[in-house]
């Protein structure tokens, strides 16, 4: 079985680090797997960089491209939210060179490729092969944004777009949306299969205009257990210069500005806890959390640049917090349990798959502040029960999370997708 796996970077973002994952378990297991990615910063001999055509005149061509795209969304400059998080259109440039450097595969697994992979030069015959399609968050079925943020206007057709601040219904959202209608109403149902890491996104695809014809499975993320492990917590708060006496509350994000991560929900929540003397909230992330007026302690942990220290980071907590408003199943939560520190958040997306009530964590209804609140009182209650929830967190992992037990599910999901594209076209 040669599969080829796509991503717009190799390890950037979530996203791109799911998808290496993924990419080194099925080496793992001996699956003849190729990396192929836009922007490459790991120096290994599986990855696959694409090169764009060098000549005058593709890069001319990329160039202008970019700027009709670029003018597309910059016409919302003035009115767009600044929650919009990213706007991806489903138009790159058509670049050959992506198709002559693409590897080959019995089956062709996209993952986060937007700026990479171009649906009107890509969902064509040229392209035999069945397509698996990891999402890793909605963008693929909406009209350019990447969390609707609870619009729904996928479900049934974008225009008007809220996070785009328009009253158009023919704007930029909705000729995406129409482009890639279709473009999804021509392809065969047997030539794409949808894969989620969680529950919820599989619902919201089903729930989709444009990928509601196409089979959703849901297939967990994978990380490195034997590096994302517990340790003893004294050892990780003196090897990180952190108080051994505190309520440690960890809060992990790349992008703490926006409002769908939740920073300004957690602070509120954790000021309602009555006693805050020993309370401390460990930032890693950008440095606006260091601007956060709280009345208890905040502090950043900056330039976590390897995976060792942050399996230090998760184990010197107490407890991870996720107060997401809308997300589907990020990666912290699967490296904080691995490392034996509950998570504490809001129920909303793929949060339940993995943080189960007084089993892994404490979760609190989407959006309930004072919910989330008590949530953390019930965590800090009970030390005996809270580390026992750590313990659960680890051997949940164990079981189901492994880099092997990710690569076993896809291998076979390969070969049934093929197998089924076999009998097709005959």
């Amino acid at each position: 079985m040669r599969v080829a796996l796509i991503n717009t970077m190799d390890t950037k973002g979530g996203a791109a680090r799911a998808a290496y994952r993924l990419h080194q378990g099925l080496c793992g297991i001996g699956v003849d797997s190729t990396y192929y990615v836009r922007d490459q910063t790991r120096a290994d001999p599986t990855i696959r960089r694409f090169v764009p055509d060098p000549a005058p005149a593709a890069v001319q061509h990329r160039a202008s491209c970019k700027t009709a795209r670029d003018a597309a969304y910059d016409a919302y400059a003035t009115t767009r939210s600044p929650d919009i998080e990213l706007f991806s259109q489903e138009r790159v440039d058509g670049n050959e060179n992506f198709f002559t450097q693409m590897p080959r595969g019995d089956v062709i697994n996209l993952h986060w490729v937007a700026g990479f992979v171009d649906y009107h030069t890509f969902f064509t015959p040229r392209i035999s092969r069945p397509v698996v399609w990891t999402l890793h968050d909605m963008n693929p079925f909406t009209g350019g944004c990447h969390y609707d943020q609870d619009c729904g206007k996928f479900k049934t057709g974008c225009g008007a777009c809220p996070l785009l601040g328009s009253d158009d219904q023919r704007d930029l959202a909705n000729r995406v949306f129409a482009a890639k209608a279709d473009i999804f109403a021509a392809w065969p149902k047997h030539m794409l299969h949808i894969v989620t890491p969680s529950r919820w996104l599989a619902d919201e695809a089903r729930q989709s205009a444009l990928f509601g014809k196409f089979e959703s499975t849901v297939i967990p993320n994978s990380l490195e257990t034997t590096v994302f492990k517990p340790m003893d917590k004294a050892e990780a708060r003196a090897k990180l210069k952190l108080p051994q006496d505190a309520q440690i509350v960890l809060f992990v994000s790349n992008h703490i500005r926006l409002a769908r991560k939740g920073f300004r929900e957690l602070v509120h929540a954790l000021s309602l806890i009555p006693d805050l003397e020993t309370l401390l909230l460990v930032g890693v992330g950008d440095s606006h959390i260091l601007s956060a007026e709280a009345p208890f302690k905040i502090m950043q942990i900056e330039h976590v640049n390897d995976d060792a220290t942050m399996a230090a980071v998760y184990a010197a907590a107490d407890v991870m917090a996720i107060p997401s408003r809308q997300d589907n199943l990020p990666n912290t939560i699967l490296e904080s349990l691995s490392c034996g520190t509950p998570v504490v958040g809001f129920s909303v997306g793929g949060v339940p798959d993995l943080v189960r009530e007084d089993e892994t964590g404490f979760l609190a209804a989407p959006g309930n502040v004072p919910g989330l609140s008590l949530a953390f009182m019930k965590a800090f209650a009970d030390r005996d029960h809270l580390q026992a929830c750590g313990v659960r967190g680890r051997e949940m992992v164990e079981r189901g999370y492994t880099l092997q037990a990710q690569a076993d599910a896809y291998a076979a999901f390969y070969e049934r997708v093929s197998a089924e594209a076999e009998r097709a076209a005959q």
